[in-house]
């Protein structure tokens, strides 16, 4: 969740920051998980990265190690690490919990943390059904 905002559920009203939403008026709540990032960013930076290391590798037919020879493997270290990175960004999940009234869907809150959210999405429910401590 970026910024935090301040999230609170009675028996009348689930209010998330400035916008409040009277619970006898929500139909259903809904919760989503999504990858916001690609999931195939990694695969190409590291193709990039081997391409160029065979590439660069084949070409070389000295004995010595060149210029040519470390720049090809800091090239490829490069590509490794932005592959290590897009690998890292791809594994992020965020979770959307949605609130469906009978004029519309609003997305209510996103976060990375799904159990805060499943915990939110119980705490609603339960003061749907009117169950709330």
């Amino acid at each position: 969740m970026s910024g935090e905002m301040s999230v609170s559920v009675d028996r009348d009203f689930a209010r998330f920051g400035s916008k409040s939403f009277a619970i006898n008026k929500i139909n259903t709540v809904e919760v989503k998980a999504r990858h916001p990032h690609s999931q195939n960013a990694y695969f190409g930076w590291g193709l990039i990265g081997i391409i160029c290391l065979l590439l660069f590798m084949g070409g070389e037919k000295g004995s010595g190690v060149s210029s040519g020879t470390v720049f090809a493997l800091l090239l490829c270290a490069f590509f490794a690490f932005l592959a290590y990175r897009a690998w890292k960004r791809s594994k992020i999940i965020e979770y959307q919990l949605f609130l469906v009234t009978s004029s519309q869907a609003v997305q209510a809150i996103k976060s990375e943390d799904g159990s805060m959210i499943e915990g939110l999405r119980d705490r609603i429910e339960r003061a749907m059904a009117g169950r709330l401590n």
